[in-house]
């Protein structure tokens, strides 16, 4: 639907019926399931966990269209605010169900909660209900261009769960536990960070699709900046990996330290594979993008099966051996399409690059010699934030569409503190 230049009421009502349609089989089958989950998990609890957790499929189905519409007009100020309040509330009955001893059905509580209100409030920003029948002609041109991007999501998020199902499956509770929370810490700035850029390039990159040579600048300016502004991020938080863990889940954790560094590091390309899915979704080129994923998500498979004899660290490297690979031959293909050279891009990043290796060692040889982790936390932290900008400034990097959005940024920031 953002994609389509021309959408009419009948088909989001159509694309809204086809969600929830979708979504109640996608209940059925978890709920029927369910048994058989519990028992690779050799948990009887998660068949009730599973049949109740579920509903948040149908739950989000209401809010794809709400979604889709206020993207697809580039209003971005609602989602913002619908975020910030749903999981706000869903945190708070997350906390307080955990501090009366509810354990585990906090977080369900917790996740169902924020899905529902959303369900609530989407429909005051988007003024929208489906009030047009279903469309089997707009069914079949949503389909064509959407079955795509199904059917890659769904073999997507199979390949980021197997490893933890295996893990599961071959080691106690203990190695789940660290390569879970390694995971899930590492996810934290990626999905943010992925999800910012997927929802804002997309809809900008559809609406001029057809000029080509506005494409390829805006194209090689916004994974410019993304590399420029996220990689210190990833690269400061595995360098202070140690003191985040310990400060955050104490001394009993610190064995999914080093799992944590390495999924940060395969994280960072979270960002810029959502950009180069934007151009393959924006261009058309669903069929594409389904095809190269289909054949990078065997390798996936294969190096998580490869590397499980190897321990949990290893499926971690196997991981951002993968993420590599797959950021490489996207960026290839993507370029190809568009008419931008990769090797030309990568050249172009020899100066971030060094500006990292600079910050990185400039970093590790402040920490090394304190022992107390909210100082080297905090002596990170600044001498990070002060040596990479300042290698930015000597190098040139930063230009000035970017320098002065930093500069507006910074002084709204003042301005409402003051």
């Amino acid at each position: 639907m953002v994609h389509k230049t021309d959408c009419k009421d009948e088909d989001f009502s159509t694309a809204f019926y086809f969600n929830v349609a979708v979504s109640i089989i996608i209940y059925i089958v978890l709920f029927f399931s369910a048994p058989i989950i519990a028992n690779f998990y050799r948990e009887p609890q998660l068949i009730l966990l599973t049949r109740i957790l579920s509903l948040n499929f149908i739950l989000g189905s209401f809010n794809v269209v709400h979604q889709a519409k206020l993207t697809k007009s580039l209003n971005f100020k609602p989602l913002a605010v619908l975020s910030l309040i749903t999981t706000s509330i869903g945190g708070m009955v997350g906390v307080v169900m955990a501090y009366m001893g509810f354990r585990v059905w906090a977080l369900v509580a917790q996740a169902l909660t924020a899905t529902f209100l959303r369900v609530v409030i989407f429909p005051f920003f988007t003024k929208w209900h489906p009030n047009k029948p279903f469309n089997i002609r707009s069914f079949i041109y949503l389909w064509e261009y959407g079955s795509k991007i199904l059917a890659t999501g769904v073999v997507e998020v199979v390949i980021r769960n197997f490893s933890n199902i295996l893990i599961g499956r071959y080691y106690n509770k203990e190695y789940v536990g660290y390569f879970s929370k390694g995971q899930d810490l590492a996810d934290i700035p990626a999905t943010t960070m992925a999800s910012v850029l997927g929802t804002v390039t997309f809809p900008m990159l559809s609406k001029i699709q057809n000029d080509k040579n506005r494409y390829t600048t805006i194209y090689n300016k916004v994974t410019y900046n993304t590399i420029l502004i996220t990689f210190p991020v990833f690269f400061l938080l595995a360098l202070l990996a140690k003191p985040i863990v310990i400060l955050l889940l104490t001394e009993k954790w610190a064995s999914c330290i080093v799992i944590l560094q390495v999924f940060l590091l395969a994280r960072m390309f979270l960002p810029l594979n959502m950009i180069n899915a934007s151009v393959l979704q924006s261009m058309g080129a669903t069929k594409l993008y389904m095809k190269l994923y289909f054949i990078t998500g065997p390798l996936s498979l294969l190096a998580v099966v490869v590397s499980i004899p190897f321990g949990v660290v290893a499926m971690a490297w196997a991981t951002l051996a993968y993420n590599v690979f797959y950021y490489v031959l996207f960026s290839i293909v993507v370029g190809r399409i568009i008419g931008c050279n990769f090797s030309k891009q990568l050249w172009a990043l020899r100066y971030i690059l060094l500006s990292l290796a600079i910050m990185t060692v400039s970093v590790l040889i402040c920490i090394h010699w304190i022992s107390n982790m909210w100082l080297q936390l905090i002596i990170g932290v600044v001498m990070g934030g002060f040596i990479y900008p300042l290698c930015c400034k000597r190098f040139n990097l930063i230009d000035a569409d970017l320098k002065q959005m930093i500069t507006s940024r910074m002084n709204v920031i003042v301005g409402n503190f003051l």
